[in-house]
């Protein structure tokens, strides 16, 4: 079994860091094709190009989890690792690893969020009014 890797990438490819890699496999999860299929291309096209290193402290332990959970199967002759593990998943583990990607996704964004200052018009008024887009069932 296999831990994230660690990637040392020449400086004009920092630009392409953890948070380009994760918002590139969100747009891969939610494609039309199968489920699995999906969470393969996320998996190796993306999430395999990000250096665990370059993560905070708060998400890097689940995203090395995540890689070791994704690559745990060994391969049949011709395939990846990851595809041998997707395979072997029922589509709720699938979910689950899905889920998961997105929730390492939106704690790194969400501590970006927080770091970076805000732009635009800053409201004085004080209304931070949520505008439901469904209407509740009755």
């Amino acid at each position: 079994m296999r831990v994230a890797r660690v990637r040392h990438r020449p400086c004009k490819e920092k630009l392409m860091s953890a948070p380009y890699f994760l918002r590139l496999a969100l747009q891969e999860l939610v494609k039309g094709t199968p489920q699995k299929q999906r969470l393969v291309a996320a998996f190796s096209n993306y999430l395999v190009e990000i250096d665990a290193t370059e993560l905070p402290s708060s998400v890097r332990a689940e995203f090395i989890a995540l890689c070791a959970e994704l690559e745990a199967v060994q391969p049949l002759p011709g395939e990846s690792a990851v595809q041998a593990t997707v395979r072997k998943l029922s589509a709720a583990e699938a979910d689950r690893c899905a889920g998961r990607i997105v929730a390492v996704a939106a704690a790194l964004f969400g501590e970006h969020a927080e770091a970076a200052p805000r732009h635009g018009r800053e409201r004085g008024d004080g209304d931070d009014t949520v505008i439901p887009l469904f209407a509740a069932e009755a």
